[in-house]
């Protein structure tokens, strides 16, 4: 089923992205004052790695909403505008958000999106993708244009796998770490 899922969602995407403008351009760290971050929620709904992150950006100034995704039919986390977890319930049989969820989205704008998920999750890949952020950016799952900027996990797990230490594991934080410093590190002059 979830080959069919992410067959459809790249039919859907390249048609989408075909007919589709989008205002885009390149925002570093300092500038982005509002930011999107996507997840994959761990089973227990805990996402305490997550919950860092949010932390570290609002410390940083920065306006935070997080969207995670969960294959389960119920959530016990609270739904809040600024922190909130789709299950499956909320999404139609091919994984893709009910057309509220897509609605809210499209009338939300944000600097930055960073999607945190490692491997592909049709959900989150149907929010990437319909969100209005000036600037998007995760890891490469498909070779699809929704990302301005992509990290290859995979090479990078084939990099981690050759290492003896077990510290360097590639989850989310790692990702978010490698995503911030490049976008601190990048600099433009407009």
């Amino acid at each position: 089923m979830k080959i069919l899922d992410n067959y459809l969602f790249q039919k859907r995407a390249q048609q989408y992205l075909g007919e589709t403008f989008r205002k885009h351009h390149f925002v570093n760290y300092d500038k982005a004052k509002t930011i999107l971050l996507l997840f994959e929620s761990d089973s227990f709904e805990k996402n305490e790695s997550i919950h860092k992150i949010i932390s570290q950006l609002q410390q940083d100034g920065k306006k935070v909403a997080a969207w995670g995704f969960i294959d389960k039919k119920k959530v016990s986390a609270s739904i809040l505008p600024e922190f909130r977890i789709l299950h499956q319930k909320q999404t139609d049989f091919f994984q893709k958000p009910l057309p509220s969820f897509l609605n809210e989205l499209e009338s939300l704008q944000f600097d930055l999106l960073i999607d945190l998920s490692i491997k592909p999750v049709v959900t989150l890949e149907y929010i990437a993708m319909y969100a209005n952020a000036l600037f998007k950016t995760g890891s490469r799952k498909n070779d699809l244009p929704v990302f301005d900027f992509m990290l290859d996990v995979d090479r990078q797990k084939a990099s981690v796998a050759d290492a003896p230490d077990a510290e360097n594991t590639i989850d989310e934080t790692y990702l978010f770490n490698q995503i911030i410093f490049y976008l601190k590190s990048i600099q433009t002059t407009d």
